[in-house]
């Protein structure tokens, strides 16, 4: 028997691999492929696991951008799977969990993200996996929660569920850390919802002791660095991410996890958790979820925070929709409408559907702040090039580069080991920082992308403007503009300059 949800899952993966290639590499893929080619328990702003995964797979692939955004592609549709799976958990019909699996594949969320090899739709993965897995050990009966240990099953099939849990968590845990605020908003939701006699069973701590271990190496890092990840997150709450946004913004903007037409389920999942009779017994997700809504808007985080909810959520709607559209007649042509116009939409705003030169006159960066951040970078290497090239031999073989940011020292750093003549590039951001500076009496300094005077004249002394960066399509990107100088050196010696060097963000 075909799982539900399958056709979805391969048509969302065939369309995303499609794509795949459309536009160019995505500046935080460029980073985690340098920042996997050197290896730690921990990276300033990230577990290590994707950018390891990064930097194998480009690799195996030979560098190819289609090769490349294949794996996240198929990770998409194994989103699309778990939440097939999560509604049949919950109670659905074959019907309603295929139903599920179509919404969630056209979330506008899951297409931008599955589009892009970050840690988001690895994220999303991980995180859905581990709210399915976490749903069948609280509820190891089907929504029949047993006071004694393991219900039915006997407490060693327990034991054995509460185990996957740990193990799930734990390598989510290794991919981003906001599983854990998931699964403290969930622990909240059992306390609040019931049914709290699950605490009460060995099979949780033992969860948590097994997700603390695979979880420990990065959080031993965190210490011994000074915890950068916290102060990471205390910058994107004052607005450092180009997705950054107010705090009051996050709750509406719940609604572009989906679009607007599929917030429905979204909503009806929410609505359905917190009061339907049917649905009582997993009313800790619907708190939870509110719990974690809470804690974003407090930490000042990002509105896709909750993405890793997005499949429970309209797992526990869809039902609601079917029903009302099959309840009177001319419902489904509304229906059928909405989704082709989202569809549309979704695919202009989500994927490189468009002309590159496009983009610009569209405003689709207005949405998808992303998809600028896409183009440009074969001309950005261009322009450094022809300023390296411009120095005279003797200085060309002393030069450095330094950047303002991981994305341009990112497309530098892939650009200089596919041959390109670069001399060595260094960042003071994020990860970069901390593969240390340039060799002492390395000089002259090709710096890029330094916007801040201020900030410039801190490291670097008798800088002049070479030229500026133009992507070629207009695109008023991150980089678009951006000036490339020759400084003649550092203000002092690097192991002094470097220390102010350092930018999280």
């Amino acid at each position: 028997m075909v799982p539900s949800g399958t056709r979805p899952a391969l048509a969302l993966t065939a369309v995303l691999a499609a794509l795949g290639g459309r536009y160019g590499f995505h500046r935080d893929e460029l980073y985690f492929v340098e920042a996997g080619r050197h290896p730690a328990f921990g990276y300033p702003d990230q577990p290590p696991l994707v950018p390891l995964l990064a930097a194998g797979w480009h690799a195996v692939v030979g560098g190819s951008l289609v090769g490349f955004r294949l794996l996240p592609a198929v990770a998409a549709g194994l989103v699309v799977l778990v939440a097939a799976a999560t509604a049949r958990t919950l109670g659905a019909t074959a019907r309603e969990a295929g139903a599920t699996a179509v919404v969630v594949a056209l979330c506008s969320a899951v297409t931008a993200i599955g589009h892009l090899f970050s840690t988001t739709v690895f994220d999303l993965l991980a995180t859905s996996t581990l709210l399915l897995v976490l749903v069948r050990a609280v509820h190891p009966d089907g929504g029949d929660p047993q006071d004694a240990p393991g219900g039915a099953a006997g407490p060693r099939a327990d034991l054995g569920r509460w185990l996957l849990v740990g193990l799930v968590a734990g390598v989510a845990l290794q991919v981003k850390t906001l599983p854990a605020l998931v699964l403290l908003a969930c622990a909240a939701g059992l306390l609040v919802a019931g049914p709290r006699a699950v605490l009460r069973r060995p099979g949780p701590w033992l969860a948590a002791l097994v997700a603390a271990l695979l979880a420990a190496p990065n959080l031993l890092w965190q210490n011994a660095n000074g915890w950068p990840q916290a102060d990471l997150s205390a910058a994107i709450a004052a607005g450092s991410s180009g997705t950054s946004v107010e705090r009051w913004l996050v709750v509406p903007l719940q609604a572009e996890l989906t679009g607007p037409v599929l917030a429905v389920p979204l909503v009806a999942g929410v609505v359905a958790l917190l009061r339907a009779p049917a649905l009582r017994p997993y009313r800790w997700l619907g708190v939870g979820y509110l719990v974690l809504l809470a804690l974003v808007v407090a930490a000042g985080g990002k509105p896709y925070y909750t993405v890793g909810m997005l499949p429970v959520l309209v797992a526990a709607g869809t039902p609601a929709v079917l029903r009302w559209a099959d309840a009177a007649p001319g419902r489904w042509r509304t229906v059928t409408t909405a989704l082709a116009v989202h569809v549309v939409v979704s695919a202009v705003l989500t994927l490189p559907v468009l002309p590159v030169r496009a983009l610009g006159a569209a405003h689709v960066t207005a949405v998808n702040y992303d998809a600028g951040e896409t183009v440009g970078w074969p001309r950005l290497v261009t322009t450094v090039a022809d300023a390296v090239a411009a120095l005279p031999a003797a200085d060309r073989a002393r030069a450095v580069v330094l950047t303002e940011n991981y994305g341009e020292a990112g497309a530098l750093s892939r650009a200089r080991r596919a041959g390109a003549a670069l001399p060595p590039v260094h960042s003071g951001h994020n990860g970069y920082w901390r593969w240390g500076p340039p060799d002492e009496g390395a000089a002259p300094v090709v710096a890029v992308g330094f916007t801040d005077d201020a900030a410039l004249t801190r490291l670097l002394t008798g800088c002049r403007t070479v030229a500026r960066v133009d992507n070629g399509v207009g695109l008023d990107n991150d980089e678009q503009g951006a000036p490339v100088r020759v400084c003649s050196g550092p203000v002092r010696p690097w192991a002094l300059v470097w220390p102010d060097a350092e930018r999280l963000g």
